[in-house]
């Protein structure tokens, strides 16, 4: 009878749990924010904390996207929990993070902290990678002295392939066919400064890179 007594009180405690908020549950969607295409089979893993996080945590439930990126995970707890994404484990991605609204607490941009007794509302960003050529070439070269200065001004989701700011500063008659470097799919903005016979003019373009492409940008002075 004593047995039967503490089956039904820890039966109660465990509705209770349940009742009063105990539950863990996210519903999000893992996507490329440019396209807005969901992206499929994408591990989103909640782990317990045990000591201090990162390090001593406990993977207590996974789940992955649906066809169209959609996910929902849940798990009954008392322990503060983290949540991340895997978009590297179904292909070549670059990884921006979740989605920073005001009622996700972040931990940092790729792992969130879930809310006992919440049902949040996280969505994960990622883009794809294509390639960037850059051509350089004098096209009406005054003498050596010609200078010019190209910069990198970023865009929305930087590959960081390029640090923003002063890429190089080349002298004479350049002519310098580039070679692909991997890059985030996205806008990548560029001005260059050409200085000749003591005159300097600044120029400005920007270019797209497409997933799977190779995006060249001209800079003909």
């Amino acid at each position: 009878m004593r047995f039967v007594t503490i089956l039904i009180g820890i039966f109660f405690v465990l509705v209770s749990c349940t009742k009063f908020g105990k539950n863990m549950t996210v519903k999000g969607r893992v996507l490329n924010p440019i396209t807005g295409e969901g992206i499929s089979n994408v591990p989103v893993i909640m782990y317990r904390s045990t000591l201090d996080y990162p390090s001593g945590s406990k993977r207590v439930k996974e789940t992955t996207t649906d066809s169209d990126g959609y996910f929902e995970i849940s798990k009954a707890s008392l322990s503060k929990c983290y949540l991340t994404c895997h978009t590297t484990d179904v292909g070549d991605y670059y990884p921006i993070g979740w989605e920073k609204k005001d009622d996700v607490p972040l931990f940092d941009a790729f792992t969130i902290s879930v809310k006992k007794g919440k049902t949040m509302h996280a969505d994960y960003y990622a883009v794809p990678y294509g390639s960037l050529t850059l051509n350089i070439k004098n096209t009406s070269c005054f003498n050596s002295f010609d200078n010019i200065k190209i910069y990198f001004d970023g865009g929305p989701y930087d590959s960081r392939t390029f640090n923003p700011g002063l890429m190089t500063s080349l002298d004479g008659c350049i002519d310098i066919p580039g070679s692909p470097v991997k890059s985030s799919m996205g806008y990548k903005y560029f001005h260059w400064e050409v200085t000749k016979n003591s005159v300097t003019t600044t120029y400005y373009d920007t270019v797209f890179v497409n997933e799977g492409l190779t995006t060249i940008l001209n800079v003909n002075y």
